[in-house]
């Protein structure tokens, strides 16, 4: 009798219900939850990575599928009840309307929501549904220039992926819904809701089981469940979550300036920091001489391993005789952190001052007679803030043209010939002209990566049509493509490349080609995207290889230190010179590194090359109030790694700010 009464009573609301409304949305929810796996299964295809390794055979596969299809119907089961509630409530208001049709289009959304969080996956490593995709939203829309036709073809078909699946799910649902109205609602009913519930289970069945060898297997894909990309489940490739300081240890650590303080004001420390290096100048050398020219070559994306005889002969030649860093950062992994670290000599976390609009480098060689020239292929330093250190009134001679491809690295390195002159030597012999200092800004080995058809030597390589982002199963042959690029450069750069000059060749900061996960840079702290080759040139002075950590920073210092020439205030910079620092000094050093999209930090020590403890800590923090945030370590992928806790990464972050704030003298080995 009990059991009777309650299906007499489920009957009663079944028959309240608006089953009209209820029954058209879980049969699109159905649909839905068919077609998200074919989004899956495109963006598996596309990337060109099997299923799964686990995964063989149609007994697999079909788990596979039914996988994905009942994390869908997990997905939907909420709407429906939204549906069914408003229906029950408000049966024939036109607010049931309104929602019923908000919840339809959420539904018809999923396959694309799960399709596109895959890709961004596979591109920058972030999901689309958090807060650092937020933040970092804005950013992309000045991608665009970079965008060649691949990628104009990628997205093409990404627009019709967008609105073909909605359209297909919600027509192929409303046929279905329609349908079941002449053959009766109540059997269908039975129907979709055994099948939710199925779907229900097996969904929770495979998030809850941890040893779930089919749920492992998943998480090798870029987008391979509905509940990673909702945020149900959280990639184990994701980037490093944020963790909040606990209170206990912020009472435990009060007062060593490592957590974030209330007070948000303008530190003393800031202020003296800030007051010597706007006093600070330069010493010229006591014995007059005819300083030398000097030429700074900034390589668009440059990565260590192209300064090799295979590759770059004329810049690994010129390393073997010079300061050859083997393991050096950039300021950043963007292009602006990069360069304003290597022109005023100072870590990123200055980037957001008044240092931006006052870069030491110009000023210094000013004093010291210099013509200073600065020639580039791209014109674009506006876009990414770089105009405070990259503008015509500071230069004798500024030379930029919007990017057309290797023709404006051709042109900007015949301008800086024109302009050093075509005679080494003449500075040295007649002093008819002041010493000048180029920069050179090259693009060519920024993605699409071009280079002359005699360069294009690797092979298979990928033609000027691959997508950005490209797919995991072209990731060798846009890698043969990068490297051909770096061959043209080399070719570009050799006339610069004279033994009678100073000479720095490096990169703006390194590229990621799916090591860490993410494509390009700018995206994640990594070993791949934060590191890039140094090689500092100077007539008489010894050659050095250089396996320590080094900086962006350390450059300004070096060349001072090739011209016999001193700072009033040595310890202004935050860099030292290659050229008087020991290994050891190297070695014990602590200094930054700073992401573009997420706006964060990188802590790089003496922990660093050690295998056994993260390559670096990662950290939030504000110059001006001399407070940071620990976060986490992380490995050389930009990894989350757990082999180090709080106490251990706040203690080397307290060092590091002490010797920010020069509240800590510089080591005697610390000379310039």
């Amino acid at each position: 009798m009990p059991n009777r009464y309650q299906g007499s009573k489920i009957i009663a609301i079944w028959d309240k219900l608006d089953r009209r409304k209820v029954l058209r949305t879980a049969s699109i929810g159905l649909i839905s939850a068919v077609i998200t796996p074919v989004a899956v299964a495109i963006l598996v295809a596309w990337n060109g990575e099997p299923a799964g390794t686990a995964i063989h055979g149609a007994g697999m596969a079909l788990k596979w599928i039914l996988l994905i299809a009942c994390q869908t119907l997990c997905l939907v089961i909420p709407a429906i009840l939204i549906v069914a509630c408003c229906g029950a409530v408000r049966a024939g208001n036109g607010f049931s309307d309104v929602v019923s049709g908000m919840v339809n289009l959420y539904i018809c959304a999923l396959p694309v929501v799960v399709l596109l969080d895959g890709l961004l996956f596979h591109w920058i490593g972030q999901r689309l549904f958090t807060i650092s995709f937020a933040r970092g939203y804005s950013e992309f829309s000045r991608l665009v220039p970079f965008m060649g036709m691949g990628s104009f073809g990628l997205l093409g078909r990404v627009i019709a992926f967008c609105l073909v699946a909605p359209a297909m799910v919600w027509g192929l649902g409303t046929w279905l819904g329609h349908g079941v109205r002449k053959r009766g609602q109540r059997p269908f009913g039975w129907v979709l809701a055994s099948v939710y519930t199925l779907g229900l289970c097996f969904g929770v069945y495979a998030f809850v089981s941890e040893r779930n060898d089919l749920r492992k297997e998943m998480e090798l894909h870029r987008s391979a469940q509905p509940f990673y990309a909702f945020g149900i489940l959280t990639s184990p490739s994701v980037g490093p979550d944020v963790r909040i300081v606990p209170q206990h240890y912020n009472d435990a650590v009060a007062g060593d300036a490592v957590t974030l303080s209330s007070d948000v004001g303008v530190s003393v420390g800031y202020h003296e920091r800030e007051r010597r290096l706007r006093i600070s100048t330069v010493i010229p050398p006591q014995q007059p001489k005819l300083l030398p020219d000097v030429v700074v070559i900034v390589i668009e994306s440059l990565r260590a391993e192209l300064v090799a005889e295979d590759v770059m002969p004329n810049l690994s030649a010129m390393a073997e005789e010079g300061i050859h860093c083997r393991y050096h950062f950039s300021g950043g992994n963007a292009t602006n952190h990069g360069v304003f670290s290597l022109v005023t000599g100072l870590e990123p976390v200055w980037f957001g001052t008044s240092q931006r609009f006052d870069p030491g480098l110009y000023r210094y060689f000013k004093h010291l007679g210099y013509e200073v020239g600065f020639f580039a292929g791209a014109n674009d330093w506006d876009s990414f803030r770089m105009g405070g250190f990259i503008r015509p009134e500071l230069f004798d001679e500024y030379n930029v043209r919007a990017r057309e491809g290797l023709a404006t690295d051709r042109w900007a390195v015949e301008m800086a010939k024109a302009f050093l002159g075509s005679d080494p030597s003449a500075i040295n012999t007649t002093g008819e002209r002041p010493p000048r200092l180029a920069i050179v800004y090259l693009y060519a080995t920024h993605a699409t990566y071009q280079s002359y058809s005699k360069d294009q030597i690797d092979q298979p390589s990928a033609d000027s049509r691959f997508p950005f982002p490209y797919p995991a199963k072209l990731r060798d042959a846009v890698w043969n493509r990068y490297r051909n690029s770096a061959r043209t450069v080399d070719r570009l750069i050799e006339p610069l490349l004279s033994r009678e000059r100073v000479v720095v060749a490096t990169g703006d900061h390194g590229e990621a080609f799916l090591e860490d996960g993410t494509i390009g840079h700018g995206v994640r702290l990594s070993r791949y995207q934060n590191m890039t080759p140094a090689v500092l040139y100077c007539p008489g002075e010894s050659a050095r290889v250089i396996a320590q950590p080094t900086s962006h920073i350390d450059v300004l210092p070096t060349i001072l230190s090739f011209l016999n020439v001193e700072l009033t205030d040595p310890d202004a910079i935050d860099g030292v010179s290659l050229t008087h620092a020991s290994d050891q000094r190297l070695e014990m050093r602590r200094f930054s590194v700073r992401n573009y999209l997420g706006e964060e930090y990188g802590l790089i020590g003496p922990w660093t090359r050690d295998p056994g403890k993260p390559f670096a800590y990662r950290f939030t923090t504000s110059v001006r109030t001399e407070t940071a945030r620990v976060l986490n370590g992380i490995d050389e992928r930009g990894l989350e790694t757990s082999s180090t806790g709080f106490d251990e990464q706040s203690v080397e972050m307290r060092r590091w700010k002490l010797r920010l704030y020069r509240s800590l003298p510089a080591p005697v080995t610390d000379s310039r």
